[in-house]
């Protein structure tokens, strides 16, 4: 009785001071980042940010749970996420356990995404008012980054988005796609609700930052997602109804520029850079394979080669380019895995690299590796680590076919959501609120498929789990007024019932 009184006493006082609460998480998470990057450069331990971050969701999902009417889900969740950690553990164990407490904490980086968004929807069923407050929120996190980013400019402490060729303005944060995703994130929902404000210039203003931001970031997926934005706000608003000539403007100009001045943002001097850097490692592979003859024969007797052929003729120039790879699985099963390619991007290629390795150390594990997952310090390799640079991937190869399937039914669920109220009827859900997230979520997508920085970054996650809560609150909580074809659904259920009494 007393524990029921203390709960209930906890979630009276929560819902007073829940915006506050939703403020201060909100600032936590780019504060955090800013915290680890200044760890990391001062060569000291990022132990204490880790804390920090695992202090934050054990908070978070104390005070969910506290507000949460269905606490049973929950448990549920719980109970997944340990059924499943204990299998995964085993098939580790199977296979040689390097490091368990290294391979939890990874863990907790994956399950906060469901644990996050669990909560969310607990913050905003507990209170009309919290999707104002979560809105606010993400000003709350740009407003930050915006600062933070300025001062790196202005202090000359920006660690530039490529080191090589000192370009791209990153700010006080350490990983370039993590930032550029968060940012891709939050700029959609920023215009729509800067679109709302009276004053035109509020709007010029926060598409300049925001967009500003995308486009020094430098990274290919940035630049896209500043079009992406724009035109997906003056699509959203020009369905809904809101269009203004002005606004529209604002929104155009601001694309128009980012696209004319294409040819001198840092992510075409990069591109141009490695494009460059790839055609010399492309010349010295033809010379290499010109010495060996192998240039001497037609496409026929090209078709006609076997595997042994290949080999003799190509082995000389993946020892050379992928020696680490050569030595850790034999040349011939690196050989084989690249279809004995002459193309250097594919052979030297990170991403590629990464996965070729995860997949021929996958072939070498356990069949329960290929259900449950492979243990990230098994990725390590003459201390470079090689776990893959595209979440989805990574998800399949650290947590299995299982794995990856209990996380895209989580995905998929939301998904469903979306495409459920469209159908249901799309004049009363498809608002400009539920437009600027869904191109948020769409961003969020191609970003974990083409990167790494989601999924398991917990700074980036934060933000896909809030998007996942508010397109739940969308379609299932918030309370919308009556379209004339919700009105005619009613009529026609009251009308069936009548008869059928």
């Amino acid at each position: 009785m007393m524990a029921v009184q203390l709960l209930e006493r906890c979630r009276s006082v929560l819902k007073q001071h829940l915006a506050v609460c939703i403020f201060v998480l909100f600032a936590a998470q780019p504060a955090m980042d800013v915290l680890s990057f200044w760890l990391d450069r001062l060569g000291m331990s990022t132990a204490p940010s880790l804390l920090l971050r695992m202090l934050v969701l054990a908070a978070t999902a104390l005070a969910g749970y506290i507000l949460s009417d269905r606490r049973k889900y929950y448990w549920y969740l719980a109970a997944v996420c340990a059924v499943f950690f204990v299998l995964h553990m085993a098939g580790c164990f199977i296979a040689g356990y390097v490091s368990p407490v290294a391979d939890f904490t990874n863990y907790i980086r994956v399950i906060q995404i469901p644990l996050f968004t669990f909560c969310f929807i607990s913050l905003l069923k507990a209170d009309p008012r919290t999707f104002r407050w979560v809105k606010a929120g993400f000003f709350i996190s740009f407003g930050i980054i915006t600062i933070v980013v300025l001062l790196s400019v202005i202090t000359g402490t920006n660690p530039h988005t490529y080191v090589d060729t000192q370009s791209g303005i990153l700010g006080w944060f350490s990983t370039t796609n993590s930032q550029a995703s968060i940012m891709s994130m939050l700029t959609p929902v920023l215009l729509c609700m800067a679109y709302r404000a009276k004053q035109p210039w509020i709007l010029a203003v926060v598409a300049v930052l925001s967009c500003g931001q995308l486009y020094f970031l430098g990274t290919r997926l940035a630049y896209m997602a500043i079009f992406a934005s724009t035109i997906g706000i003056l699509f959203v608003t020009a369905v809904c109804g809101y269009a203004d000539k002005v606004k529209y403007g604002i929104l155009v100009l601001v694309a128009a520029i980012s696209l004319v001045c294409f040819k001198i943002s840092p992510m075409y001097e990069h591109q141009m850079s490695y494009g460059q850097t790839m055609q010399e490692k492309q010349s010295v592979l033809n010379s290499m394979s010109a010495d060996r003859g192998t240039s001497v024969l037609t496409e026929e007797e090209k078709e006609e080669e076997t595997s042994i052929d290949k080999m003799r003729q190509f082995n000389q120039i993946y020892v050379y380019y992928r020696s680490d790879l050569v030595q850790r699985f034999g040349v011939e099963k690196v050989m084989e895995n690249c279809n004995f390619s002459t193309d250097v991007s594919q052979i030297t290629g990170a991403r590629m690299s990464k996965i070729m390795f995860c997949s021929l150390l996958m072939d070498e594990e356990p069949f329960s590796s290929r259900l449950f997952g492979l243990e990230r310090d098994k990725m390590v390799y003459k201390g470079d680590m090689y776990d893959v640079e595209n979440d989805f991937h990574g998800i399949y190869f650290l947590y299995g076919i299982v794995g990856l399937i209990l996380f895209l039914a989580f995905l998929a669920y939301f998904l469903y959501l979306v495409g459920w109220a469209l159908v249901k009827d799309a004049k009363k859900y498809f608002t400009l609120d539920a437009g600027a997230f869904g191109i948020s979520l769409l961003l969020a997508l191609i970003n974990a498929y083409n990167t790494a920085g989601i999924l398991r970054r917990p700074n980036a996650s934060f933000y896909l789990s809030v998007i996942l809560a508010v397109i739940y609150y969308l379609v299932k909580i918030r309370k919308y007024p009556q379209t004339a074809k919700s009105s005619r659904r009613k009529s026609l259920f009251a009308l069936r019932k009548k008869k059928s009494v």
